[in-house]
């Protein structure tokens, strides 16, 4: 009998710590708290909006969105959330897919929500528009 409970503590131990270290996707409160008023600095995938490279996106707290891609090219839109996926609506891109943010330990990794693949990283994000982008 005390082996069956052991094996059964350790097998609830593993579960927890595996479940632990999983990523979370975050919430839509906590997206907007993140990023809203600021700029992130991503890492991009082949999948994203603008391809590889490095871009920054400028969430204003008025709903619009600035995006400077890797290339220099500016694309405008205006943010929302679908229940705890932040959506953007591109001027300059058609049918642009919802984005979901799964945060492992510091790293946040932004996904399509249409393909399940991944966008990008975000390198960091700062108060403002320091890029001063318009």
């Amino acid at each position: 009998m005390g082996i069956i409970k052991l094996v059964i503590v350790s097998a609830t131990s593993s579960v927890l710590l595996i479940g632990s270290a999983a990523a979370a996707d975050l919430t839509a409160a906590q997206i907007k708290e993140l990023l809203i008023g600021k700029s992130v600095y991503l890492e991009n995938t082949a999948t994203s909006t603008a391809g590889t490279g490095q871009g920054v996106l400028y969430y204003a707290t008025d709903g619009t969105t600035l995006y400077k891609t890797g290339s220099g090219k500016i694309l405008h839109g205006k943010w929302t959330f679908k229940e705890n996926t932040l959506c953007i609506d591109w001027k300059e891109v058609a049918n642009n897919a919802c984005s979901r943010y799964d945060k492992q330990g510091d790293t946040i990794t932004v996904f399509n929500v249409a393909t399940g693949q991944a966008r990008g990283k975000v390198l960091k994000i700062a108060d403002g528009n320091p890029e001063k982008i318009e």
